[in-house]
C-alpha cells in the first residue's frame, strides 16, 4: 500500500494544500516551522483518527478557522481509495470511497483496509522522529516480539485482545502478592475458619449446656405468658364488676313493677332512656377510674404535659403520626418554593426595570408575522428616506437651473415684437371682418383674425429657446416635487405602521433601535412569569396541606397554638417515640390506654345516644323529660328501671354481681388479682432477663457460628476455592497458549529481521558494526574492527538511532506482505554526522524501490537529484 495524494483542508498552518507522493522515495524539504511535522500528525490523524480535545497541541487544528481535516488518496492491491476525516465525535466523522469502482465504502471498513496495522503500531514503528528513535535504548527481544505478534499471524488482533482478557481475568481471580483478587480473599477466610472451628471445639460442652437452659427458660416464658394473660382477663372482668356496682346497687334498690301508664310518654321511652343514662354513667365510670389508674402510673412513667394531653384525644393525633414524613417534605418543598419564588421576582424585576413602561407594564413580544412586518417597514423606511433625500437633491438643483435661467427671459427678445405685431394682425382682422357684408364674409374673416392671433401668442412664443428650457425645468420641478410629496407620504405611512407596531406591543416608550434587542428580555420575562405561577401554584399547594396538618394539630393538641411547623413536627415525633417507647416497655400502660380510648368511645356513643334520644322526643332536655312524665313514675317505671338496668348489666354480669355480699369483697377479689398480675409479671420478667443473659452468653460463643456449621462452611470454601484455582488454571493456561501459538506462528520471521537489521546497519556505519545480536533484555552489536560486543547504552546517540532506523526499516521490509504501510520519517537523521546521513539517503532511496518512504527533513543535501527520489519543497 502507499498513499497516492494528500489534501489538506485545513490543518495546523496549511489550507486547502495537495500533495502528490510517488510510490519510492518522497523528500519534503522545508525549514524549521514549514510544517513537516503537521504533515506526518496529518497521515497518523487522517488514517487512525485525531485526538481528542483533552489533548488540543495534537490536533493542529486550523489557524485560520477553517474546515478542520482533510483526505488521504492510497492505493492497494491495485485499487485506489479516498479517505476523508474532518472534525466530528470519536476521532473525526470518516468517509471511505473506492475510486476505482466509484462507489461508497462504509467508514467500519477503514481498520480492515489498514489491517493488521493500527494507530499504535503505526506510530511505534512507521512513523519515524529522533524521540521515537531514542526508543532503541529500551528495545529488547520482547517488544520486537510484541510487534511481531501484532502483525505476524491473520487475525492476531483478536487472539492478543482474547489472551489480554484471560489475563486480566486470572489476576481478579489470584495474585501471589495480592489481597482483594477472589482467591487470595479465599485462602484468607479459610484460615478464619480454622481459627473458629478450633475455638469452637474448645467451648462444645458449654454451648450444649447454655442452649439447654435457654429451651426451659423459653418453655417457662410461653407458661408464664399464658399465665399473665388469663390472669389480666381475670382483672379486666373485675374491674368491669367494679365499675359496673353502682349501677348493680340501683338495681338492688328498686322496687317491684307496677301496671304500664296508660298517658304521656310510653314506659319503654322512659325506661330506654334510663338505660342510656345510666350506660353513659357506667362509662364515665370506667374512663375516669381508668384515668386514676394512669394518673398512678404517669406518675411513675414521669410523662410530659403534653403526653398526657394527647392520651385524652389519641384519636384526632394518631393519624397525624403518619404524615409526619410527608408533612416535613411539605414544609422543606414549601421553603423551598419560596426561595424561588423570590429569585424568580428579583430576576423578573431587573428585566421590568429595564424595558418596563411608566406604570409597570411589560411591552409584549413580537410574532414571527409582526417580526417580518416590522423589518420589511425598517427596510422599506430606509429606502424611502434615501429616495427623498436624492429627489431633494434633484430639486434643489432644478431649482438652482430655474433661477439661473430667469434673467435670460427678462432680456429683449426679437421674437417676441414679431409676437405682438401678429397678435395686432390679427385683431384687426377680427374686428374688420366685423364690418363686412354677408355673414359668409364676416365669419371667414374672424376665423382669419383668430389663426392670425394664434400664431403670434403660441406659435410665436413656442420658438423662443428661453421659453422652452424654462418650460422644461417647470415641468421637472413640478414632477420632482410630486414624487418627493409621494415620498413623504410613503416616509410618513411608514413611520405610522412601525409606531403602530410599538403602540400595539408597549413599546413607544423604548428607542425604536432597542425594539428587537428587547425581545429575548421580554421571552424570557414571560417565560419567568410562568414558572413563577407555577411555583405559586405549589407555594399554595404546600402551604395549604401546610396549613391543614398544623390545623388537625393545634385542634387536638392545644399546646401546639403558636408555634412553627418544625416545633410541632419535632414535638409530633418526641409523642410517637415516647407513644412506641411505652408500648414496648409497658404493656399494663398500652393496655390501659386501649381501654381509655374504648372509655371515650363509649362515653361519646352513650353521650350521642341520649342527645338522640331526647331529641327525637321533641324535649330540650332530661329535666323536660322527666317533668313531663312525672304524672306516670310510677312502680310500673321503677320495674321498667330494674329492667333496664338489668338488661345494661347483662345476665353474666349480674350474676356475676351477685355472687359478692358486698363492694368490700368485690375490691378485695380485685386487689387479689392485681396483686397476683404484678407478681406473674415480674416472675416473667425475669426470666425474660434470664433468656437475654443466656441469648448474650451463646452469642458469645457462637460469634461464628456453631461447631456443625463451622464445618459445613468450611466444607463450602473448600469445593469453592477449588472451582476458583481450575478457573484460574483455565484462563491462564489458555492466555500462555495463545501467546506461544501466535510467536510461533511469527518466529520465522524474527530471524529474518534481524539479519536485514544487521545488514541495514552495516550500510548505515560503512561497515563499523557488521553484526547484531537480540537478547531477551536487550540489542547489541558487535564491531567490525575488534570484533567487541557492545550495547545500546555503550554506543553514541546517534549510533544508536541509527540501529533503531536499521531494525524499523528491516521490520518493515520483512513484514510488508502483511503490513505493507509508508514509511515516514520526519527529521529522524539530525543526529547523524554528514557522511552517515548520506548513506541513510543512499539506503532509503534503494528501499523506495520496495516500499513507500516519506522523509521530512530540513537538510537540503536529501533533495539532491537521484533517481526514485521525489522532492517538495515547503516554505515558512
Amino acid at each position: 500500500m502507499y498513499l497516492k495524494t494528500l489534501t489538506l483542508f485545513g490543518y495546523g498552518q496549511f489550507h486547502d494544500r495537495t500533495f502528490s507522493l510517488d510510490r519510492g522515495l518522497n523528500v519534503i524539504l522545508g525549514p524549521n516551522e514549514a510544517g513537516k511535522s503537521t504533515i506526518t500528525q496529518f497521515i497518523t490523524a487522517i488514517l487512525f483518527g485525531f485526538p481528542t480535545k483533552k489533548h488540543p497541541a495534537l490536533r493542529y487544528e486550523p489557524l485560520d478557522g477553517s474546515r478542520f481535516g482533510g483526505s488521504i488518496e492510497l492505493v492497494k492491491d491495485q485499487v485506489t481509495y479516498l479517505v476523508t476525516r474532518v472534525d466530528g465525535p470519536r476521532g473525526g466523522r470518516v468517509t471511505l470511497k473506492n475510486l476505482t469502482t466509484d462507489l461508497p465504502l462504509p467508514a467500519t471498513q477503514l481498520s480492515t483496509l489498514l489491517a493488521p496495522v493500527d494507530a499504535q503500531l503505526f506510530t511505534n514503528v512507521y512513523a519515524v522522529n529522533e524521540m521515537r528513535l531514542g526508543a532503541v535504548f529500551q528495545a529488547s527481544k520482547q517488544v520486537l516480539t510484541e510487534h511481531l505478534q501484532h502483525v505476524g499471524a491473520v487475525g492476531s488482533d483478536f487472539w492478543l485482545e482474547q489472551a489480554k482478557t484471560l489475563d486480566q481475568t486470572a489476576e481478579t481471580l489470584y495474585k501471589p502478592q495480592g489481597r482483594k483478587p477472589t482467591l487470595n480473599q479465599l485462602l484468607q477466610e479459610h484460615q478464619a475458619l480454622r481459627d473458629k472451628l478450633a475455638k469452637a471445639n474448645e467451648s462444645y460442652t458449654t454451648y450444649w449446656q447454655l442452649l439447654k437452659d435457654q429451651r426451659d427458660s423459653h418453655q417457662q416464658q410461653v407458661t408464664l405468658q399464658h399465665r399473665l394473660t388469663k390472669q389480666r382477663t381475670t382483672t379486666d372482668q373485675l374491674t368491669h364488676l367494679q365499675a359496673q356496682w353502682s349501677t348493680f346497687e340501683q338495681w338492688q334498690r328498686l322496687g317491684t313493677a307496677t301496671d304500664q301508664p296508660t298517658t304521656g310518654f310510653s314506659q319503654e321511652d322512659a325506661t330506654e332512656l334510663e338505660r342510656l343514662r345510666h350506660q353513659l354513667t357506667a362509662s364515665q365510670t370506667s374512663a375516669q377510674a381508668n384515668q386514676r389508674r394512669l394518673r398512678d402510673l404517669q406518675a411513675h412513667t414521669q410523662l410530659s404535659s403534653l403526653f398526657q394531653q394527647y392520651l385524652r384525644v389519641p384519636d384526632q393525633v394518631d393519624p397525624l403520626f403518619d404524615q409526619l414524613a410527608a408533612q416535613t417534605a411539605a414544609g422543606q418543598e414549601r421553603d423551598r418554593l419560596a426561595a424561588t419564588d423570590q429569585e424568580l421576582a428579583q430576576r423578573m424585576g431587573a428585566i421590568e426595570q429595564q424595558y418596563a413602561t411608566a406604570d409597570g407594564r411589560m411591552p409584549r413580544p413580537f410574532s414571527l408575522q409582526t417580526t417580518q412586518t416590522f423589518k420589511q417597514a425598517q427596510a422599506d423606511l430606509q429606502l424611502a428616506t434615501q429616495k427623498r433625500r436624492r429627489l431633494q437633491q434633484e430639486l434643489n438643483q432644478l431649482n438652482a437651473q430655474y433661477q439661473a435661467a430667469q434673467p435670460t427671459r427678462r432680456q429683449r427678445n426679437p421674437l417676441a415684437d414679431k409676437q405682438l405685431g401678429w397678435l395686432a394682425a390679427g385683431l384687426v382682422i377680427l374686428v374688420g371682418a366685423m364690418f363686412l357684408p354677408g355673414t359668409l364674409f364676416k365669419l371667414i374673416g374672424a376665423v382669419l383674425g383668430i389663426v392670425v392671433g394664434y400664431y403670434g401668442v403660441f406659435i410665436v412664443d413656442g420658438e423662443t429657446p428661453a421659453s422652452r428650457e424654462a418650460q422644461q425645468l417647470t415641468a421637472d420641478i413640478r414632477d420632482t416635487q410630486a414624487q418627493l410629496r409621494e415620498g413623504n407620504h410613503r416616509i410618513d405611512d411608514l413611520n405610522n405602521q412601525i409606531d403602530a407596531v410599538g403602540t400595539s406591543h408597549g413599546l413607544d416608550h423604548l428607542p425604536v433601535e432597542q425594539w428587537f434587542a428587547a425581545q429575548t428580555a421580554i421571552g424570557e420575562w414571560e417565560r419567568l412569569t410562568a414558572q413563577r405561577q407555577t411555583v405559586h401554584d405549589q407555594l399554595d399547594q404546600a402551604t395549604a396541606q401546610v396549613t391543614t396538618f398544623m390545623t388537625q394539630a393545634t385542634t387536638a393538641l392545644p399546646t401546639l397554638k403558636g408555634q412553627s411547623l418544625t416545633s410541632i413536627l419535632t414535638q409530633l415525633r418526641q409523642l410517637q417515640s415516647t407513644q412506641q417507647r411505652l408500648i414496648t416497655q409497658n404493656g399494663e400502660l398500652a393496655n390501659l390506654t386501649g381501654r381509655i380510648r374504648q372509655d371515650q368511645a363509649a362515653v361519646k356513643t352513650a353521650e350521642h345516644a341520649v342527645a338522640t334520644f331526647l331529641r327525637t322526643r321533641n324535649v330540650p332536655d332530661t329535666a323536660t323529660f322527666y317533668q313531663t312524665y312525672q304524672a306516670i313514675r310510677d312502680q310500673g317505671n321503677r320495674t321498667a328501671q330494674r329492667q333496664a338496668l338489668a338488661d345494661q348489666l347483662g345476665a353474666e354480669t349480674l350474676a356475676a354481681l351477685q355472687r359478692f355480699s358486698d363492694q368490700h369483697q368485690l375490691q378485695q377479689q380485685v386487689q387479689a388479682a392485681q396483686d397476683q398480675q404484678r407478681a406473674t409479671q415480674h416472675q416473667l420478667d425475669a426470666v425474660t432477663t434470664r433468656l437475654a443473659t443466656l441469648a448474650g452468653q451463646l452469642a458469645q460463643l457462637t460469634t461464628n457460628g456453631t461447631q456443625t456449621v463451622l464445618r459445613q462452611r468450611l466444607a463450602n470454601l473448600e469445593t469453592q476455592m477449588r472451582a476458583t484455582t481450575q478457573d484460574w488454571l483455565v484462563a491462564r493456561l489458555t492466555s500462555q497458549w495463545i501467546r506461544a501459538t501466535l510467536l510461533a506462528a511469527s518466529g520465522d520471521r524474527l530471524p529474518r529481521i534481524v539479519a536485514r537489521t544487521s545488514t541495514f546497519y552495516a550500510q548505515l556505519t560503512e561497515n563499523r558494526y557488521t553484526k547484531l545480536d537480540l537478547t531477551a533484555e536487550t540489542l547489541r552489536v558487535r564491531r567490525a574492527a575488534d570484533g567487541v560486543w557492545l550495547t545500546v547504552d555503550q554506543l553514541s546517540r546517534g549510533t544508536a538511532e541509527q540501529l533503531d532506523l536499521a531494525m524499523k526499516l528491516a521490520f518493515a521490509v520483512v513484514m510488508q506482505p502483511q503490513a505493507a504501510m509508508p514509511l515516514v520519517i520526519d527529521d529522524g537523521l539530525v543526529n547523524f554526522d554528514a557522511q552517515r546521513r548520506q548513506a541513510a539517503y543512499r539506503l532509503l532511496t534503494k528501499l523506495g524501490q520496495q516500499l513507500q518512504i516519506i522523509l521530512l527533513t530540513a537538510d537540503a543535501a536529501a533533495a539532491q537529484p537521484a533517481t526514485g527520489r521525489r522532492v517538495l519543497t515547503l516554505t515558512t
